[in-house]
């Protein structure tokens, strides 16, 4: 990933349990998004206290390798859960769009299916592909972006899905968002996820439907061009594993040296408008 240059915060482990009460979802199209692009701060802030979810926007049903599309819709989802379990996620929400599909549904549907879990839920901070990311080549991913965005802010609106209210659901603005990107985007958070780069690793590993899809499907490239990698050419268990040694641990090695860190991930973090809280701060007085 290219980094625009912007002010960048280090966030580091936390002691104890700073944030007991709040919740987290991570919206991701496919369930490798999540291993690869925020495994390690989702598991750190799960283990400071959040409560978290994930939305798994498609079916995956394109990304398999040698078996059909419906053993393929199966296998991860049940990879999927795997993931959630490993990373401390209570639950998942699969809304089970049609792979590399997602600009087909109208917008309105998928950011209202989102507004409703927002509001459900009461989710504070969303983990979700950057809305402003350059170059993204997947309709599955920049759709995702910028419906999640759209959703944190009119899930507050008292005016917008009134049905929902009616059912109970109030109001619930998402107030804190960490986006990552494949291209180049503005970077001003970096997380320290050294002490959970295992977690990281073993949801990466779960997800064996689409990690060895990569696998196989380089090999075959690189048949092609008549060449391998010794990494792919054990077993299949061991062949996902050094592949994500190399592409997934590798990786945030690669971003963690450039902090002077040993494993880090990166991401666009857009927090709470401090302006009116700083003022709040300083003026408000109690109701009488």
């Amino acid at each position: 990933m290219d980094i625009l240059k912007g002010e960048v915060t280090i966030e580091r482990a936390a002691r104890g349990k700073p944030h007991r009460g709040k919740v987290l979802a991570v919206i991701a199209p496919h369930s490798d998004d999540v291993p690869f692009f925020c495994g390690g701060a989702v598991a750190k802030l799960i283990q400071e206290g959040y409560t978290g979810y994930l939305i798994r926007v498609t079916n995956d049903e394109k990304d398999s390798y040698g078996i059909t599309m419906g053993e393929t819709v199966l296998g991860n989802e049940r990879d999927t859960r795997e993931v959630a379990r490993i990373l401390g996620l209570k639950q998942v929400f699969d809304l089970n769009y049609r792979n590399h599909r997602v600009d087909d549904v109208p917008r309105t549907e998928f950011r209202g299916r989102l507004i409703l879990l927002f509001r459900l839920l009461k989710v504070d901070t969303v983990f979700s592909f950057d809305p402003w990311g350059h170059y993204e080549e997947n309709p599955d991913h920049y759709v995702t972006a910028q419906m999640v965005e759209a959703a944190c802010w009119m899930a507050g609106c008292r005016m917008d899905l009134p049905e929902q209210q009616a059912a109970g659901l109030k109001p619930h603005a998402v107030s804190e968002k960490y986006y990552w990107a494949r291209g180049p985007q503005l970077v001003s958070r970096v997380v320290d996820i050294s002490p959970y780069i295992d977690l990281k690793m073993k949801a990466g590993c779960a997800n064996v439907t689409q990690i060895g899809n990569m696998v196989h499907s380089l090999k075959d490239r690189l048949a092609a061009q008549g060449k391998k990698l010794p990494i792919l050419e054990a077993d299949d268990e061991t062949a996902i594993r050094q592949f994500l040694e190399v592409f997934l641990v590798g990786e945030a090695a690669k971003v963690g040296q450039a902090y002077g860190l040993k494993y880090a991930e990166q991401f666009h973090y857009i927090g709470p408008d401090p302006s009116i809280a700083e003022y709040v701060d300083k003026h408000a007085v109690p109701l009488k």
